[in-house]
């Protein structure tokens, strides 16, 4: 493991060391993804894996005997803050079957792994191999190492099930599936000479042929056959990757089908997978994001679609590209430092090309008669197979396309009243697999209105996830950005929602609780504009073209309001995200009405025709991910409100002594000598002006360096008198360190400081930055990371 990717780990793991406790939480296996081959035929050798938290325990052995004998795991590397445990089970009767289960141990510490979770004592029953039944196959097509492969299938509902493709000629009797008595409405079969790339479906009941519910790949051309895919064959590069804590994210949702082919050169269309990075990965990587969000990339009706109308859980959308296609784009993603969610969209299937409707000639997949959202039909969550269906599909996404994350649509039609009541129990079921398989991974809700429930743990009644959006900070934001034209921008609600404000009962994020668990603003995801925000077939339209109606959308209002509006969200607590484009003053509409036409798409030559305002994104996200007082947990406090003047002052801090204030001005005149209070005495820097010439504004500003009078303001002892340019957003740094107030930060400060360690007579300066009467190693803390870098 790289130093880089160990650091970014160890700061998402839990505490984990051999102190003789097995941290059961931490470990998983996986048989569909973690035996090699996957499904073993004929009493072959295959490896098995256990994953465990980094540097947890001391020991791994599995027994396929009950116990009576045992093969030792080694270490054999890491998924994210996981170590990987690695056994070899030896060949066996070829006609035979047997049960395996794990010993974990750490220290003194003795548990055991087997299908129903851990135990303190060895399990009843491990995980099952048959060699002539074949019931550890997992659901759908599975190559095997003699040319072959096993299909399954969950069939409830039918007599007969039979599997015809291009390996048999299509025929609908060369290959009926076996129903195994006791084991529930599952069909098996193998089938000699299947080739990866074969197409395939099922026939239930001699008539009714059915894409495979589990396929990994789809060919819509020919009624969706499904398309035998290895999971294992792409060449994977991103083992040094990790995605960035959640608290330093910053998150950028993109469309692959509308991302490319205007003005770039790409000539597909729709855009593919390759098109994102062959084409734009450099766009992205000096932006500065670490986050792509996307919107779904699920099997879709049609070749032009937001995404939001999915026919499946697990295939990935053909017009953008196979399956490797969309691995290629990951994997490069994660080698230029980018972290890859998916909007993952369980709460309902499409209402055309439903062909989970009546799979099995019975309604299995849906009730009768169904739940209905307003976009479809709502899976049947009441039943287990229904739901592991969709918890399956989502580990196969963090699994087989190394995914780190998902953005679950519409959680609020997943229960009542908007939606069913067992929709809740699946949301947890979700967030439980995956936190328990992946803890490093985010998992977030689309929850509208605001609903605290949703990130609250688990086993205190929430649904489990990471983080949820703050559907009240972005008409908050919206409001303010629109007020402002009036000069009427209501400060006082931007405030309140920026601390956490959730709704008009006075409900605040942060001080909810239940059962005496609170909430961390950092789980709040700040935006002003996503895709619904910006598409028209939700009535939306993208804001500068509500600001600034006339074409081409971007006069200075457009310009200034919408960059305050991102400023707010990058440098508030919480996780700030954005739609594509918008770093470039992207008008087109997401989703437009003609997505066949280039137009629809975004326009590539408005990077460099916005350039400066393009450079004044790059700069505040580098702020972002560069500051540690502004990661999404770091301290804040709004000390400073004017709604006359629609100004209001953040003051943004960590421990370590990176201070910030950042001055938010909707105000529609520039005002000078404006009176605020800072909360730290001493030399303060302007360090970001969205004003600023370089960024295509007025160039007015506080040049030079800011010194703060013992004058109270705002509740703090020391204040100054600034420039607040109008729409615009400035953040000064506290800069003890420039001693000689010259605006930069040298060996010369460090000189002059030198002479003033312990009370040196030289010293012609108050070095004393802590104010504890002493100039000493806490002072050099300030100082010596500023001049020298950080670790100095």
């Amino acid at each position: 493991m790289s130093l880089s990717l160990f650091l970014a780990v160890a700061l998402m793991a839990p505490a984990a060391t051999h102190d003789n406790t097995v941290e059961w939480d931490g470990i998983s296996h996986l048989a569909f993804h973690d035996r090699d081959p996957i499904c073993p035929i004929n009493g072959e050798s295959f490896d098995v894996k256990v994953q465990t938290f980094d540097f947890d325990v001391t020991g791994v052995r599995v027994t396929i005997d009950g116990g009576s004998n045992w093969i030792d795991a080694s270490y054999t590397g890491d998924r994210g803050v996981h170590d990987v445990w690695t056994a070899t089970i030896p060949a066996t009767s070829p006609t035979g079957g047997f049960e395996y289960y794990f010993e974990i141990t750490d220290g003194t510490d003795v548990d055991y792994l087997g299908p129903n979770g851990m135990s303190s004592t060895p399990p009843a029953n491990g995980w099952g191999i048959n060699f002539v039944l074949l019931y550890h196959a997992p659901l759908g097509a599975t190559l095997t190492s003699d040319g072959g492969a096993v299909f399954r299938l969950w069939g409830l509902g039918t007599t007969t099930a039979k599997v015809a493709g291009e390996f048999n000629g299509w025929s609908s009797s060369a290959d009926p599936m076996a129903k195994i008595p006791g084991l529930g409405e599952y069909f098996t079969r193998k089938v000699a000479n299947v080739d990866e790339g074969d197409e395939y479906k099922f026939i239930f009941d001699g008539s009714n042929w059915k894409p495979d519910a589990r396929g990994r790949q789809f060919n819509p051309g020919a009624s969706y056959n499904s398309v035998v895919r290895d999971p294992g064959t792409y060449a994977w590069g991103d083992d040094d990757f990790a995605p960035p804590p959640i608290e330093e994210m910053v998150i950028y949702q993109l469309h692959v089908g509308t991302f490319s082919g205007r003005n770039d050169g790409g000539v597909n269309r729709p855009g593919t997978y390759r098109d994102v990075v062959d084409l734009h990965l450099d766009h992205l990587s000096e932006l500065g994001i670490n986050v792509v969000q996307l919107n779904p990339v699920t099997e879709f009706p049609w070749d032009w679609s937001g995404g939001y109308n999915p026919i499946t859980a697990g295939a990935p959308e053909s017009v953008y590209g196979d399956p490797d296609d969309l691995k290629y784009m990951v994997d490069q993603l994660h080698q230029a430092g980018i972290a890859v969610t998916m909007d993952y969209v369980p709460n309902h299937i499409s209402a055309s090309d439903n062909y989970l409707w009546n799979y099995t000639g019975s309604q299995i997949y849906f009730d009768s008669p169904p739940f209905e959202t307003p976009w479809g039909s709502q899976p049947d969550f009441d039943r287990s197979e229904v739901r592991s269906y969709f918890v399956d599909a989502a580990l196969q996404w963090f699994e087989e396309y190394h995914l780190d994350g998902f953005r679950v649509d519409g959680t609020d039609y997943m229960h009542p009243p908007n939606g069913q009541g067992s929709g809740w129990a699946q949301m947890q079921e979700l967030n439980d697999a995956l936190s328990k398989r992946r803890a490093d991974k985010f998992v977030y809700a689309e929850q509208l209105p605001d609903n605290t429930y949703h990130t609250r743990p688990i086993a205190n009644g929430g649904a489990g996830f990471d983080a949820q959006y703050h559907d009240r900070h972005k008409y908050a934001v919206r409001n303010a950005i629109f007020g402002a034209a009036s000069s009427n921008a209501n400060m006082s609600e931007l405030r309140s929602t920026m601390l956490g404000l959730l709704n008009d009962s006075g409900n605040h994020y942060i001080t909810s609780s239940v059962d005496g668990v609170s909430q961390d603003i950092g789980k709040l995801i700040r935006y002003f504009e996503l895709h619904d925000e910006a598409w028209s077939e939700s009535g939306g339209q993208r804001i500068v073209k509500t600001i600034d109606p006339s074409f081409p959308h971007n006069d200075q209002y457009a310009r200034g309001r919408t960059l305050i509006g991102h400023g707010i969200n990058l440098f508030s607590p919480g996780t700030p995200a954005f739609l594509m484009g918008a770093e470039f003053l992207e008008d087109t509409d997401f989703g437009s009405d003609a997505p066949s036409e280039p137009e629809a798409r975004l326009d590539w030559n408005k990077p460099s025709t916005y350039g400066n305002y393009l450079q004044a994104f790059k700069d505040m996200i580098a702020m972002r991910t560069s500051h540690p007082a502004l990661r999404s947990t770091a301290g804040y406090q709004i000390n400073h409100l004017n709604d006359s003047d629609d100004i209001l002052g953040m003051h943004r801090w960590n421990v370590n002594g990176d201070v910030l204030l950042v001055v938010i001005g909707l105000n529609n005149s520039d005002k000078f000598n404006y009176h605020i209070g800072f909360p730290q005495a001493g030399v303060w820097r302007e360090v970001f002006n969205s004003q600023a010439s370089v960024y295509g504004g007025t160039g007015l500003g506080n040049s030079g360096m800011i010194t703060t009078t013992d004058i109270i303001k705002d509740g703090y002892a020391n204040s100054a008198f600034i420039t607040v340019p109008k729409m615009s957003v400035t953040v000064f740094q506290w800069s003890p360190e420039d001693l000689n107030l010259d605006g930069t930060s040298d060996l010369f400060d460090m000189a002059l400081f030198q002479r003033c360690v312990g009370g040196g007579p030289d010293c012609t300066i108050d070095a004393d930055l802590d104010n504890d009467s002493n100039v000493d190693a806490d002072d050099w803390a300030y100082v010596g990371p500023r001049v020298l870098g950080p670790g100095q």
